[in-house]
């Protein structure tokens, strides 16, 4: 593909910018609603009005149910984000920098991130916490609590309520504990701007056994409830509470067990089983777009992909997305090789279809590459009371000092 030169391409918005603003406004927004965020992201810069509406919170609602979900993919790899191209022909795996923070006076690694409605909540190497949404450049720091780091081990999530109200989840465990049993939880509100406790919610025979996903606000983990069977645990955002759901059984037998889940372009739920025993695994992948996700425990599942005798034992902590179009899964995990780190990406599919590309070598072993299905959007970063008085305070010191 052909890339324009910068002034040509500025020059090519603005031209559509003219266009578009010869319509009666109505009509703007509605063609606008329609438009994939990655196009109109770059057209805020052509004019005060496209920025303002950009910013307008009935239109990115507008946007969000009208426009066509772009499902991209990110991969968090030996501390940076990038934007990840598979060519399954030709066997190759692109990374390209996405953000590398370079706008900021100090260097910033990411350790994790998690995606919820084209917001990423990175979790940063100096322990603190930014959202960010690619997709517009929005940035939002926020207060982080360690005061208890030492004793306990924590994870964040991200999500909203009913009303689209944002707020973030922090779920901890002991550091010395043999599984992760969740006893201490945290809610972070935007709108507050604050830290609160969340005393009662604490699970007592329950373990989380995979990382979350984000699903229509929720959080979604696969967890084990002490002899019993696996099952689908998740966070309602909106009552502030843990929920149980079904989960499928796979054809492969008591062999076979659910590792890991994902979402593609946030409106379907993929489970994927691997067999824990056998030196060949076998691999299934189970999905549901049940629209009564988070409201029932019995949930519609079917079977979406099936294949025996993958030539790879995968870890606890590997990540995957569906390719919908190939019918295929591509998986991202850490690979120790003569003694070096190395991240991996696997690509899996029917006729036991498997390939094997290394994306490249990593510093720190406990830090598993990620990798998510992106879904790009306008959504903006509410910003609390707190974090609002203290840009006000820092622009009347501008104003005195003028």
């Amino acid at each position: 593909m052909t890339m324009f030169p910068p002034l040509g391409f500025f020059y090519i918005l603005w031209k559509m910018r003219l266009r578009l603003l010869d319509l009666p406004w109505d009509l703007v927004v509605e063609i606008l609603s329609r438009v994939p965020a990655t196009t109109l992201s770059p057209l805020r810069f052509t004019c005060k009005l496209l920025n303002d509406l950009f910013n307008d919170q009935d239109f990115i609602k507008k946007h969000l149910d009208k426009a066509a979900k772009q499902g991209k993919v990110l991969m968090l790899s030996d501390l940076k984000v990038y934007s990840m191209t598979v060519d399954h022909d030709d066997n190759v795996v692109d990374p390209q920098a996405l953000l590398n923070f370079k706008d900021f006076h100090i260097p910033v690694e990411i350790f994790k991130i998690f995606h919820c409605d084209g917001l990423l909540l990175c979790t940063t190497g100096d322990f603190r916490l930014v959202v960010w949404n690619p997709c517009t450049g929005q940035i939002s720091w926020l207060p982080i609590l360690y005061s208890d780091r030492y004793e306990h081990k924590s994870e964040f999530v991200l999500g909203y309520d009913n009303k689209k109200n944002y707020k973030i989840l922090r779920y901890s465990w002991a550091k010395h504990a043999l599984n992760h049993r969740v006893i201490k939880c945290r809610v972070y509100d935007f709108g507050s701007h604050s830290w609160r406790d969340l005393d009662d919610l604490i699970l007592k025979k329950e373990t989380i056994i995979s990382k979350g996903v984000s699903l229509k606000g929720n959080t979604y983990w696969i967890a084990d409830k002490q002899h019993e069977e696996d099952r689908l645990l998740s966070f309602d955002f909106s009552t502030e509470r843990f929920k149980w759901m079904s989960i499928p059984f796979p054809s492969f037998g008591d062999d076979c067990v659910p590792r890991a889940l994902s979402v593609v372009r946030e409106e379907g739920l993929y489970v994927l089983y691997s067999s824990i025993s056998r030196p060949l695994q076998n691999i299934e992948i189970w999905m549901t777009t049940d629209d009564n996700i988070g409201q029932t425990k019995d949930l519609s599942w079917s079977k979406f992909l099936s294949v025996e005798q993958v030539k790879k034992r995968f870890s606890s902590g590997m990540t995957f997305f569906m390719d919908e179009k190939k019918k295929a899964a591509v998986l991202c995990d850490l690979e120790n090789r003569h003694n070096r780190n190395m991240d991996i990406v696997y690509i899996i599919g029917e006729d036991k279809r498997f390939m094997k590309i290394t994306v490249g070598e990593t510093r720190l072993l406990f830090l598993r590459p990620l990798i998510y299905n992106y879904v790009p959007s306008l959504v903006r970063i509410q910003q609390g009371r707190v974090m609002m008085t203290q840009r006000r305070k820092r622009k009347k010191r501008r104003i005195f000092r003028c």
